[in-house]
């Protein structure tokens, strides 16, 4: 059910009640619906527009001056510094470098309940919580109840009453699912990321520690690696509430220059990244000495060459690549740069350099050296405004003119595919390879993706698998793709469905159009996805096989009928009467394990652990 739906809800079931469920209470506003949840009020402002960017909040209390105040767009929250509020007139201004609220966006804010001043009719008190009435919860089945009839004198008084009716729950194992909302994700991005990324002193391995609260289950964790050209080479997933130590060795990086950053990405694809941090790779012979320029590796035809504690490189090379325009005067063996305000002067055989007419002396004089003009790199760069640092462990000489312009952002991470065609270790058979075994005769065969944020790294393992996996069934097979996301979306595409081909290359681009995204709550839409790949299957002589592929539980219409068109049994049903058989790829236990596992051992499947199909890049 929608944000809004719920609230109107809740706000509806108050007025009968006086109480709905612990901690939530109604509260009287001028023009906005208020909710308080334990120790925070909620205030449901208008919808979006795709225009209007100034909100009303009126409550009949005021709300203290410099109070914190968070606001969110269809649960996900707005940077605080790309909106302004105005306490005095109880409005709320979205700038213009955010997105003005799309059309049919529920927008809402959350604030403390001790930011609250007293109102004129001191119903809520500021710093003086109201007491909360206190319910016993079932263990696993609540039972419905019928609200009793409450008469207009009776509205004023609080009244305690159990819970509203719960669908009926099968285990506490599920209990702990239902229970747990997707939270948007809130991490700061940038130098207030809660997390580091640290290379060690001798250059061979890295370690991130993250240090938050309330890591959601939802929530991904990588370390990603991007070369100078900000394309995404290597994704190495990780625990976040543990210190993660990995080797660089294990990364297989070739000599160049690398972006190392710490992402987290929620069921969404809401997401929150570090600041990327440079690291060079070298692994040519001992004594030669890398130069990188804002991340980028430079080709010199005499190559650096240290002398006297100073390293030297050509310098028109190095002039040139700082943005600097560069004049030889052959007769005095002078060397003049210039860049906007600042001019150096430099002469062959002289320790005496000049910026801007000041002398400089120089610990070692530029210097001709097999036909090259060679100049100290640390002098000039720094004298133009870069910053430069000796990188011990790679040999590195590593200069930066501003800050990293590398994204951190999902649309910039189309991943590089590497090792596609290297043999997999007979030790580690991959999950597709496995299921492609138990095939003995031509198939048709339907994957069933889950494409929400979640599944990124299993997504690309799919699509650098499945060429492999097609190579290995019997001939005659066709292969269909639907991809799924979550029915309640408005935003994403619900369900893709690509048509069945015996085609190899066009079954890889299918797989490669599609794009991880969206995800809305913790469960999605897979049965839905299912039923609309039972209904593909032609009445043609071939076997047919469904490959399931999920990180996350499926809304089921016995539990949640509002979220679902199909329940669990219902598609064992459907599976049974067309004589599909299920496998399934999903984690290893928890409720998705337990759906999935229902349907596999009664459609002649097998499951898989998901964790055996995720492609980090990582080789």
């Amino acid at each position: 059910m929608k944000f809004k739906k719920t609230m109107l809800l809740l706000m509806f079931s108050t007025i009968l009640t006086g109480w709905l469920t612990v901690g939530t209470e109604s509260v009287h506003a001028a023009t906005s619906t208020v909710f308080r949840e334990g120790s925070k009020l909620k205030l449901l402002l208008e919808d979006g527009n795709g225009v209007n960017r100034v909100f009303k909040f009126n409550l009949e209390n005021m709300i203290k001056p410099g109070t914190l105040i968070r606001l969110y767009s269809n649960l996900t929250e707005i940077p605080s510094s790309n909106f302004t509020v105005d306490y005095t007139n109880s409005t709320i201004t979205i700038a213009d470098s955010q997105p003005a609220p799309s059309v049919g966006s529920e927008n809402y804010l959350e604030i403390s309940i001790g930011s609250i001043m007293e109102g004129s009719d001191g119903e809520l008190k500021a710093d003086q919580p109201v007491e909360e009435p206190k319910v016993t919860q079932p263990d696993v089945e609540t039972k419905t109840q019928e609200a009793p009839v409450v008469t207009e004198s009776e509205v004023s008084q609080p009244v305690v009453e159990p819970q509203p009716t719960q669908p009926v729950i099968e285990s506490k194992e599920d209990i702990s699912v239902a229970e747990s909302p997707e939270i948007p994700l809130s991490i700061p991005s940038g130098e207030n990321f809660p997390g580091t990324f640290t290379i060690n002193s001798s250059g061979t391995s890295f370690t991130v520690r993250l240090k938050m609260k309330d890591i959601q289950p939802t929530y991904t964790s990588y370390v990603m690696v991007k070369n100078a050209d900000a394309q995404l080479v290597k994704r190495i997933q990780f625990d976040p509430k543990t210190t993660f130590n990995y080797s660089l060795s294990n990364l297989d990086l070739d000599t160049g220059g690398y972006y190392f950053y710490i992402k987290m990405i929620d069921q969404s694809g809401n997401s929150a990244a570090s600041v990327p941090q440079f690291v060079p790779v070298n692994h040519n012979k001992a004594g030669q000495v890398l130069v990188f320029i804002d991340g980028k590796q430079q080709q010199y035809e005499q190559p650096a060459t240290s002398i006297s504690g100073s390293m030297l490189v050509p310098f028109r090379a190095v002039f040139e690549a700082l943005g600097a325009k560069v004049k030889w005067d052959g007769t005095t063996k002078t060397v003049t740069a210039t860049k906007g305000n600042t001019t150096i002067k430099l002469t062959v055989g002289s320790r005496d350099a000049y910026i801007n007419g000041k002398l400089v002396r120089l610990n070692a004089a530029p210097r001709l050296i097999n036909g090259k003009v060679m100049v100290p790199i640390r002098f000039v760069s720094e004298a133009l405004g870069a910053k430069v640092k000796w990188n011990v462990p790679a040999q590195s000489v590593v200069i930066s003119l501003a800050p990293p312009q590398v994204l951190t952002t999902s649309e910039s991470e189309e991943l590089i595919e590497e090792n596609e065609d290297k043999p997999e270790p007979q030790s580690n058979v991959p999950v597709l390879k496995q299921i492609s075994t138990t095939l003995t005769k031509s198939t048709d065969i339907v994957f069933v993706i889950d494409v929400t944020s979640s599944m990124t790294g299993t997504l690309d393992y799919v699509k650098q698998k499945v060429k492999g996996f097609v190579d290995s069934v019997p001939a005659g097979s066709q292969f269909a793709v639907v991809a799924f996301r979550d029915i309640n979306l408005k935003a994403d595409k619900d369900l893709e469905f690509f048509e069945f081909t015996a085609d190899k290359n066009k079954l890889k681009g299918n797989v490669n159009l599609l794009r991880s995204s969206a995800g809305g709550d913790l469960k999605e839409s897979g049965l839905e996805a299912i039923q609309l790949a039972i209904s593909k299957f032609s009445k043609n002589s071939n076997s047919k096989t469904i490959v399931f592929i999920t990180d996350a539980p499926v809304h089921d219409k016995s539990t949640a009928p509002d979220k679902a068109r199909f329940s669990v049994d219902e598609i064992n049903e459907q599976l049974q009467k067309n004589g599909v058989v299920f496998n399934a790829i999903v984690p290893a236990n928890g409720l998705a394990n337990k759906q999935m596992k229902k349907l596999a051992d009664r459609n002649k499947g097998t499951l898989y652990d998901i964790k055996d199909a995720k492609l980090n890049l990582v080789k």
